[in-house]
């Protein structure tokens, strides 16, 4: 289950005043704070009073240091449900901003914006709180994955700038930073030796699930056997027929299948066991994988360099103070993406960055 709570943009144009408007001028316009829709509210009256008493703070926080250019900044909260499998709710506070442009001499404000900020407590762009159901996957690797390595820098974790998606096929940049308490991190990391043995377990899943078909057939054939003895036995002729033309055949055909389908599996099999052969100071490490291009039953271990790696992750209850309430911030996700190559867009993301205060959220958590 993921928990990502989805702002999308808000659409509307209007003209902020009649007035001389020339693109140049744009990136000095004032802009100006504007309450957005009200988001989502779930959990208790309780909790959700003090999560909306946190959110007002955030926006407090950043409103301090950060003044509106070229945009209309359009701020809300969102309140998540609160969840039994997870040992605190998720809220979050987020910023839209909608750009100025110049229409002839009028000065409007665009419609919609990919640009995005966001501080959410308790929620990652992963699933942490819950692992796969790996003993019954027939594919994949059996858990959840992330794609880059958090980085630990000045008591925080950073994530590299990345390429993001900013739709209608359009590229633009995201960065994102987790606060957390005392430098480690709500998840934890899939060692190569878990994720082997997880894929011995979903290989023979997978094998046993193509297999069914063919075990199926071969039991069909062997209760029509069983009819054909009884409708045949004044005329053994016919039986004999029968057992040469139609049950031993097909039999034999199905009895290849299977034996086929376990070879096919034979060196995924194989890989697996010499991985696990490796020193177990290898198979401590964190797994970051990638589907073998030669082998689809296989997987290649690589590294975060690899833009088709996978960090495989799983939950980490032992990071929660599950005797606090679940209102309570156990870690906050800061996220903001913007197209890089648009003056006002790039402009934000780094003014917004500066509002930041990261000592105050570190100070926030547990509270």
């Amino acid at each position: 289950m993921k928990y990502l709570i989805l702002l999308l943009p808000i659409v509307f144009t209007m003209p902020l005043s009649a007035q001389d408007c020339e693109d140049e001028s744009l990136l000095q316009k004032p802009g100006t704070w504007k309450v957005g829709m009200k988001g989502s509210e779930g959990g208790t009256p309780t909790d959700l009073a003090k999560e909306k008493k946190l959110v007002t703070a955030l926006h407090n926080m950043v409103k301090s240091k950060y003044t509106p250019t070229s945009v209309e900044a359009i701020f809300s909260g969102t309140y998540g449900p609160a969840f039994s499998t997870m040992p605190a709710n998720h809220y979050a506070y987020s910023i839209i901003p909608l750009n100025y442009y110049c229409d002839e001499n009028s000065l409007k404000i665009a419609h919609e914006t990919s640009t995005f900020f966001s501080i959410n407590a308790n929620l990652f762009d992963a699933e942490i709180y819950e692992s796969p159901n790996s003993k019954e996957a027939s594919s994949g690797t059996g858990y959840h994955y992330i794609s880059d390595l958090p980085i630990e820098k000045d008591g925080y974790w950073y994530f590299k700038e990345i390429d993001a998606g900013l739709g209608f096929g359009m590229k633009g940049k995201s960065k994102a930073w987790l606060i957390t308490y005392n430098d480690k991190l709500p998840f934890a990391y899939v060692t190569k030796k878990e994720f082997l043995e997880t894929r011995k377990m979903i290989l023979a899943n997978s094998m046993l699930m193509s297999a069914s078909g063919f075990k199926d057939v071969l039991n069909r054939i062997e209760m029509e056997k069983g009819y054909k003895e009884k409708e045949y036995k004044n005329d053994p002729e016919k039986l004999k027929k029968y057992m040469k033309m139609d049950y031993t055949d097909t039999k034999a055909r199905y009895e290849k299948l299977m034996a086929d389908n376990e070879k096919n599996y034979k060196p995924a099999f194989n890989k697996v066991e010499t991985l696990l052969e490796m020193p177990e100071a290898e198979l401590s490490q964190p797994a970051i994988v990638k589907i073998d291009p030669n082998d689809y039953l296989s997987y290649l271990f690589t590294d975060d360099d690899d833009p088709m790696g996978q960090i495989l992750i799983k939950p980490n209850p032992g990071y929660f103070n599950k005797k606090l309430p679940k209102s309570s911030p156990q870690f906050f996700w800061i996220y903001v993406r913007a197209n890089h190559k648009e003056p006002i867009a790039t402009k934000f993301m780094v003014d917004i960055m500066k509002a930041v205060d990261f000592a105050a959220l570190r100070n926030m958590l547990g509270k």
